[in-house]
């Protein structure tokens, strides 16, 4: 049996579940290969929050450290990508609270970025800046998983279904939560911005 984990290890026909049974299980072969499966999405999610990559490598390597450590919960977590997500703000929180480099500032501050776009006029600048502010804001006071749910959709370009297949929610639940998203984006937007629309709104954060 041991054998025939360790042929299904090399050759990657084994499911999440089971490998992250082993990882718990101390088979540091299986964590080998949760580390080689996760680290570009544990990447990116890290930079979702600190926007420098020599940052992201540190959380990163602490990310994996840190589920190391915790191996004995790997076992029972129902949604891996949601598990990794919170395990990488924290970190990425860690890292900020204790960095005394002037360059990065407070998770809370840490800013999504819109597109910057050609020609742009004065008055343009300052409205992106104003809306990416308040964007900002909204988006860090989301709950957890409408807030993962958005990010994969604006960050990665993931369609409703590959989301859903992703963290192993039905796509009618992606979609809710990105209407949640949206609605929550654009009426906070409204007061300052009268004009602004979901069709408009696309076109800033796209």
């Amino acid at each position: 049996m041991q054998k025939q984990k360790g042929d299904e290890l090399k050759t990657g026909a084994i499911d999440i579940k089971t490998l992250l049974k082993m990882v718990a299980d101390d088979n540091r072969l299986a964590f080998n290969m949760f580390y080689d499966l996760y680290y570009d999405q544990i990447f990116r999610f890290s930079y979702y929050f600190l926007k420098d990559t020599e940052a992201c490598r540190e959380v990163v390597a602490e990310t994996f450290f840190s589920i190391w450590q915790s191996r004995l919960k790997l076992k029972d977590i129902e949604n891996i990508e949601t598990y990794l997500f919170v395990t990488v703000r924290n970190e990425a929180t860690r890292y900020l609270s204790r960095s005394s480099k002037s360059r990065f500032v407070l998770l809370e501050d840490t800013t999504l970025q819109l597109t910057a776009r050609e020609n742009e006029s004065p008055e343009d600048k300052l409205l992106m800046e104003e809306m990416e502010r308040i964007l900002n804001r909204v988006i860090d006071e989301l709950p957890e998983k409408c807030r993962l749910i958005f990010l994969l959709a604006r960050q990665e370009g993931l369609k409703p279904k590959e989301i859903a297949e992703r963290l192993s929610i039905n796509e009618s639940t992606v979609r809710v939560q990105m209407k949640i998203a949206i609605d929550k984006i654009v009426a906070s937007l409204k007061p300052h911005f009268p004009d602004i629309t979901f069709s408009l709104l696309l076109m800033y954060i796209a």
